[in-house]
């Protein structure tokens, strides 16, 4: 099946993250950058230069991927010495030139290590360390955490940041986890599949979601049928199947009034009322969402909580622990709220049925 087009640019001194579930079809991008795939369309151009016809080792780029591992035969210095020597450097440049690349990736003292002594972290400052020694205009990483603890990839991705402020130096890659694409706090490329669904800074998926797959994908959305009431400068009110009337950005311009629509809210952007007390909720024109505290959980940094209305459909809330908290119980009915801003309507596809 053949890919949507897209586009997708890297400015210099800029981290990239490519985002999606399916790791194959992100290495597969990769490849096709690093010219080991052939395009089947468009171009792929590196500071102004058309390089989509050049082979992979003149197109000044470096790919880092599981499948190009280090040489086992060769000791850690000796690796990154092979990639200068390959550029055509005699010995002496090649053992200068990798000496300094190891100290600035912390790899001093283990230049003789043969490579399969080495740690899952260290091997990747290795690879880091035989790429980015031949100075190239952009570094492709091919799911670089994988294969690392927490702590670990926490200490790489500062690592990385820290080259990229140092050395201006320009960096697309492809995670499989939300948590890795935010902690490089550049863009991100929300694919599904090969399919592009939203390319810009962290916020603005969250906060301005393309569509119900980037609010319910990378924003953990919960998306309610309803059938939009009127809408008016761009807010939508909203008949909720679950009960209850609400307001959202209306997404669309093809959302009209009458239509079927799915109405997309982050966990922790809903406000609960426990209790039967309306709390000022209750409008002839806006009666509130309705439904019972079916279970709680402390997560550490939030409390989830879903919720389950009358007709069955269960919501998701996510609220921040507090030390004079008191937990409301399982059984408790409660009263949903929130913003017309911190919610967004989109018209109800026949596939999202």
């Amino acid at each position: 099946m053949q890919a949507d087009a897209f586009d997708l640019a890297v400015s210099q001194g800029e981290t990239v993250t490519a985002y999606g579930t399916d790791a194959a079809a992100l290495s597969d991008i990769l490849d096709l950058i690093a010219g080991f795939s052939p395009p089947l369309g468009g171009r792929v151009l590196v500071q102004g230069t058309d390089i989509t016809s050049r082979p992979p080792g003149q197109r000044g780029v470096a790919l880092i991927s599981p499948r190009d591992p280090l040489f086992p035969h060769l000791d850690v210095q000796a690796n990154i010495v092979f990639a200068l020597r390959a550029q055509r450097q005699n010995q002496a440049e090649a053992q200068a030139g990798a000496g300094r690349t190891m100290s600035l990736l912390g790899l001093d003292g283990l230049g003789k290590a043969p490579p399969q002594t080495l740690s899952p972290e260290q091997t990747l400052r290795v690879m880091l360390a035989r790429a980015f020694v031949t100075s190239p205009a952009i570094l492709l990483l091919d799911n670089p955490y994988a294969a690392l603890d927490a702590q670990a990839a926490r200490r790489m991705a500062s690592l990385l940041s820290k080259l990229v402020r140092a050395r201006d130096l320009s960096i697309l890659q492809t995670v499989p986890n939300k948590e890795d694409a935010l902690r490089s706090g550049g863009p991100i490329a929300l694919f599904q599949n090969q399919t592009l669904l939203q390319f810009g800074p962290a916020a603005d998926l969250y906060d301005q979601p393309a569509g119900v797959e980037v609010a319910t994908f990378f924003g953990d959305a919960n998306s309610l049928t309803g059938q939009v009431l009127d809408i008016g400068d761009d807010i939508a009110r909203i008949q909720l199947a679950c009960g209850g009337i609400v307001e959202a950005i209306a997404s669309e311009s093809e959302l009209a009034e009458g239509q079927a629509c799915l109405v997309c809210v982050r966990p922790d952007r809903i406000s609960p009322f426990f209790g039967t007390q309306s709390l000022g909720l209750e409008d002839e024109d806006m009666p509130p969402v309705r439904g019972t505290l079916t279970d709680t959980v402390h997560l550490g940094d939030h409390i989830r909580m879903r919720i389950r209305c009358p007709d069955g459909t269960e919501i998701e809330l996510r609220r921040p622990p507090l030390q004079t908290q008191k937990l409301p119980r399982p059984g408790t009915a409660v009263q949903l709220a929130w913003p017309a801003g911190h919610a967004t309507a989109f018209p109800l596809r026949p596939d999202l049925y």
